[in-house]
């Protein structure tokens, strides 16, 4: 082999070197590119919130699912399933994620190295007028962080708004929400502090009191219940919100049962003897609305029999007088007869009449008769 065929031979071997090392360079360059625009932070639009971890964001007309990274949210029962704790505050999970992120709203994420989520979504830590919606919402008590994050700068930032929720009761730690493991034995515990103040004073009142402290001790086993199914170390919602809480809440809850129960004795007790009085008080009420009856009655039959007597002195009196009347009428008519015949007696009788009344002398002549002047002259 000649010299000259020797150098065209290593001009083509240093070539195809060449090539290669270019090819590799431009391919490492591509895929450095690529890792680059998966970690590297994007600025997009809010399209709208799908759940309490979960928003679509619109990239320059091109839209992409996003769950927060490092944290779980509450998410709603599947359709035709019962709620569970694992579903607490999905609702309002979602709300607070809506009213923090609004459609249109601008965010930039920050995408970690690994970012796939579930369901196909890009796991990604939103920034929002300065502040991050993936603590917020922790903070709001309306996410948990996750154990394992795949930002480990954010993973403190979660932890410490988690305390910050627990501290301030906020969502899944509050007291007053039915469905938070806190809330559940809520009832056990307070009922029996407003019942210290309000002892019953009668039956029904201590049937009512009962009657509550009843359902507080049922919720409180169920929240037993729900104890028994929450492993302190799982990766549940449940087991993130109130892992760490389990022991302190199952001391309060098992003190408020013991308790409780000590309250049923006492309030049953009660009842019985506020029972027996009442029976007592009723028996008296009664009998002495027996005697008042009673006393009515004769007072009714005197009442009676006075107007009875009142009657009889009225109708004797009525035949007393009318009597009287018909002996004064029979006196008055026999004093008129009397007095008729005595007048009949003093009076001649018809057949006398013509001989004792005086008759005319016919011979005898007045002075100023005429015959009698003319036997003067």
């Amino acid at each position: 082999m000649t010299e000259q065929q020797t150098a065209r031979r290593f001009s083509v071997l240093a070539i195809i070197a060449f090539v290669v090392v270019a090819a590799l360079l431009l391919t490492l360059a591509i895929l450095s590119t690529i890792k680059g625009v998966r970690t590297a932070a994007a600025v997009g639009n809010v399209v709208r919130v799908q759940d309490g971890q979960t928003l679509v964001v619109n990239h320059d007309g091109t839209e992409e699912t996003v769950t927060l990274v490092g944290v779980l949210a509450p998410l709603p029962a599947a359709e035709g399933e019962e709620p569970t704790v694992e579903n607490c505050l999905a609702e309002e999970s979602t709300a607070n994620l809506a009213a923090i992120l609004e459609p249109g709203d601008s965010v930039r994420l920050e995408y970690p190295e690994e970012s796939d989520g579930p369901n196909g979504t890009r796991l990604a830590m939103i920034h929002h007028d300065g502040q991050i919606t993936n603590t917020q919402q922790v903070e709001a008590g309306l996410a948990v962080p996750l154990r394992e994050q795949p930002v480990e700068h954010l993973g403190s930032d979660l932890r410490e708004a988690q305390e910050t929720a627990r501290t301030e009761e906020s969502g899944l730690y509050s007291p007053v929400e039915p469905c938070t493991l806190a809330g559940q034995i809520a009832p056990a515990v307070t009922v029996l502090q407003d019942l210290q103040e309000d002892r019953p004073a009668t039956s029904e009142e201590a049937d009512a009191q009962i009657e509550t402290v009843e359902a507080a001790v049922e919720q409180g086993i169920t929240a037993e219940k729900v104890f028994a199914t929450i492993d302190p170390e799982g990766g549940s919602l449940a087991a993130l919100a109130w892992g760490q809480d389990l022991p302190r809440l199952q001391e309060r809850l098992s003190g408020a049962l013991s308790s409780a129960q000590s309250e049923l004795d006492s309030l049953k007790s009660t009842r019985t003897v506020l029972l027996t009085r009442e029976r007592e008080e009723q028996e008296r009420r009664e009998e002495e609305a027996r005697r008042a009856e009673a006393a009515r009655q004769a007072e009714l039959q005197r009442q009676r029999e006075e107007a009875a007597r009142q009657e009889a002195a009225q109708e004797a009196e009525r035949r007393r007088q009318a009597e009287a009347s018909r002996e004064a009428e029979e006196s008055a008519e026999a004093e008129e007869s009397a007095e008729a015949e005595a007048s009949e007696s003093a009076s001649p009788s018809p057949s006398e009449t013509p001989s004792s009344s005086p008759s005319p002398t016919p011979t005898t002549a007045s002075p100023s008769s005429p015959d009698s002047s003319g036997d003067d002259d």
